[in-house]
C-alpha cells in the first residue's frame, strides 16, 4: 500500500490536518516580515551635510535664518536639490561627515544610525543582502530535515530565530546588525519550508497545491502586517521589537502533541511504530475507524546519489532544460527582489506604492488556479515576456517623463510586479513537470540555490549612481535578461494535463515521439509534482 493510498483513507484534509496547518500557518506570516522589511529599516533615508558650527541644523528648514544658512553652506545639485555629501567650507565644496536626516517619513533607520550614506553608501548595499545569504545558506540547510526530522530540527531553528530577532533591535554596529539578519534569513526561510513540507506529507494528493499555494496569500499577509506595523512605527528600533514579538508563540510547538513528526519520513526511516501512533491519532481525530500499521507502506529502493546525478548529466535534453529552468529562476528572483527591497526608489509614498505592489503580488499569485485551463507554458511566456515589455517602458518613461507622468511609473511597476509573482507561481508547477521523478528533489534545490544568487545580485544594481542612468540601470537588466530567458523558453514543452515522467528514459522516449501516448486529459494536474518547497 502507497502512503498516499492510507492518507486517502484517513480523510486527506480532515481536522486534523487543518488543525497542523493553521499552526505551521504562523511561521510563513514571520517570512513576509524579512525581506520587504529592509524598505523601512534600511531604507533611502533623506539626508544632506550637516552645516558646520551649527548647533541645531536639523534637515526641516526652522526659520528664514536656518534656510539662509543651509544656502551659503550646501551645494545645489543641477536638478536645484541640496547636494547630500559635500558642504561649502571657506569657498571651496568639500566632503561632510556628519548628516543630518528627514524626519518626515522615517524618524530612525539603521541608515541613519550608522551613517551609511555618501562613501558608506556600499556598506548598506553589503547589509541589504545580508537577510538573502541566509535564504541562500537556508536552502541548502533545510535539508538536513531529510536526516534529523522535520519536527526536530523545525523546534531548533524557530528557537533561533526568536533569539536572533529580539536581539536585533540592540545591533551597535553595520557588522552585527549584518551577523543577526543573516541569521534572520536563514531561520526565517528554513523554519518556513519545514513547517510547510510537514503539512504537505500529512495531506493527499489533491490538497497540496491548496495547501502550497496558501502559503504564498500568507506571505502576502505578512506583508501586510508589516506595512500597518511600519506606518504606524518609524523608529527601526522599535519597529523591530513590534515584529518580534510574534516570533515567541511558534516556541509552543515544542510542547509535545502540537505538531508531529512527519509520518511519510518515520515511514522513510524504517520507524514504523512511532508513524503507526500518528496515524492512529489522525484517524481518531479525523474520526475514522480503522487501524493503520506504517510497516506495511511501500518504501523505494535509494538508488544513490551518483547514478541519479549521472542520469541527469548524461541526457542532453534535460541538461538543455535545466539550464533553461535555472535561467528563468535566476530572472525571477532577481527582479522580484529588485522590486521588492527597492519600493523607496518609486518616489511618492512608500508606504501606499507598497501596499499596492503587495495585493498586485497577491493577485498574480492566483494565476495558480487556472493553470489547468491555460496550460503552464502560455501563461509562463506571457508573464515573463510581460516583465520585459513593462522595464522597456519604464526605461523610456525615465528617458522622456523622469519628473512627470507620476501615475505612469506606478502603475508600470505594478504590472511588473504582477507578471513577476505570476513567474513565480508557476514555475513551482512547471519545474516539477519537467523532469522526471528521479532527479526531481535535485532539480528543485538546484533552481533554489539559483534563485537565491538572482536575488542576491540585484540589490547591488540600485545605488550605484545617482543620476538619470543608474535609475535605468536595473531596469535595462530585466528588460535584457527577461527577454533573453523568454526566448530561451519557447524551447521547454507544455506539461499541462499529462502524466508525470518517472525515468530518464521515458523523458529521452517521449523527446525522440518513441513514447506511447502520455496524455490524461480526464485526470487535471491538480497536484504538485513533487515535495514541494515553499520559498518565494
Amino acid at each position: 500500500m502507497d502512503y498516499d493510498d492510507i492518507i486517502a483513507d484517513l480523510d486527506s484534509f480532515g481536522k486534523y490536518q487543518r488543525r497542523i496547518f493553521f499552526f505551521v500557518s504562523i511561521p510563513c506570516l514571520f517570512t513576509g516580515f524579512g525581506a520587504p522589511a529592509t524598505n523601512f529599516i534600511i531604507g533611502d533615508h533623506k539626508h544632506r551635510c550637516r552645516i558646520p558650527y551649527y548647533d541645531n541644523d536639523t534637515f526641516a528648514v526652522q526659520s528664514d535664518v536656518h534656510l539662509a544658512a543651509i544656502n551659503r553652506t550646501i551645494p545645489r545639485n543641477s536638478d536645484g536639490t541640496y547636494s547630500s555629501c559635500t558642504v561649502l567650507m571657506n569657498g571651496t565644496e568639500q566632503k561632510c561627515s556628519e548628516w543630518v536626516y528627514d524626519q518626515s517619513q522615517f524618524t530612525r533607520t539603521v541608515t541613519s544610525d550608522f551613517n551609511l550614506v555618501c562613501d558608506s553608501l556600499h556598506i548598506r548595499s553589503h547589509l541589504k543582502i545580508t537577510y538573502l545569504i541566509g535564504f541562500l545558506v537556508a536552502s541548502m540547510f533545510s535539508q538536513i530535515g531529510d536526516v534529523y526530522g522535520r519536527r526536530t530540527l523545525m523546534l531548533i531553528i524557530i528557537t533561533a530565530r526568536a533569539v536572533t530577532v529580539f536581539i536585533l533591535p540592540f545591533s551597535n554596529s553595520p557588522a552585527m546588525f549584518g551577523t543577526l539578519r543573516f541569521f534572520e534569513g536563514l531561520t526565517s526561510l528554513a523554519s518556513y519550508q519545514l513547517s510547510f513540507v510537514i503539512v504537505i506529507e500529512l495531506v493527499g494528493p489533491a490538497e497540496r497545491l491548496l495547501t502550497a499555494n496558501f502559503s504564498k496569500v500568507l506571505y502576502c499577509l505578512g506583508e501586510f502586517l508589516l506595512i500597518l506595523l511600519a506606518y504606524v512605527e518609524r523608529d527601526w528600533v522599535y519597529l523591530t521589537l513590534w515584529l518580534a514579538i510574534p516570533s515567541v508563540a511558534p516556541i509552543l510547538f515544542w510542547i509535545p502533541g502540537v505538531i508531529p513528526e512527519s509520518p511519510r519520513w518515520l515511514t522513510s526511516r524504517g520507524r514504523t511504530e512511532e508513524a503507526t501512533k500518528i496515524l492512529t491519532k489522525m484517524a481518531k481525530v479525523n474520526k475514522i475507524k480503522k487501524n493503520f500499521d506504517a510497516s506495511k507502506i511501500k518504501r523505494q529502493d535509494d538508488r544513490g546519489i551518483k547514478v541519479i546525478l549521472g542520469e541527469l548529466l548524461h541526457s542532453k535534453i534535460l541538461m538543455k532544460r535545466l539550464l533553461i529552468v535555472l535561467a528563468n529562476w535566476f530572472v525571477a528572483a532577481y527582479t522580484y527582489y529588485g522590486l521588492t527591497m527597492n519600493v523607496g526608489s518609486l518616489g511618492g509614498n512608500l508606504y501606499e506604492n507598497f501596499s499596492l505592489l503587495v495585493l498586485v503580488e497577491l493577485l498574480g499569485y492566483t494565476v495558480t488556479y487556472f493553470l489547468n485551463k491555460t496550460g503552464r507554458k502560455p501563461v509562463h511566456l506571457l508573464a515573463i515576456f510581460g516583465c520585459g515589455a513593462v522595464s522597456i517602458g519604464s526605461i523610456l518613461l525615465i528617458l522622456f517623463a523622469e519628473n512627470t507622468l507620476y501615475s505612469v511609473h506606478i502603475v508600470l511597476s505594478l504590472f511588473s510586479r504582477f507578471c513577476i509573482s505570476a513567474l513565480f507561481a508557476v514555475l513551482y508547477v512547471y519545474t516539477g513537470e519537467l523532469f522526471p521523478t528521479v532527479i526531481r528533489s535535485i532539480v528543485m534545490g538546484t533552481a533554489s540555490i539559483g534563485a537565491r544568487v538572482g536575488a542576491l545580485i540585484s540589490p547591488y544594481l540600485y545605488g550605484i549612481t545617482d543620476d538619470k542612468v543608474g535609475k535605468m540601470l536595473p531596469l535595462i537588466t530585466y528588460a535584457v535578461l527577461s527577454i533573453t530567458v523568454g526566448l530561451c523558453s519557447l524551447k521547454l514543452p507544455e506539461t499541462n494535463k499529462r502524466k508525470l515522467m518517472e525515468t530518464v528514459g521515458e523523458i529521452e522516449l517521449k523527446e525522440v515521439g518513441k513514447a506511447e501516448d502520455v496524455e490524461d486529459l480526464d485526470e487535471p494536474s491538480d497536484r504538485l509534482p513533487l515535495q514541494w518547497n515553499p520559498s518565494a
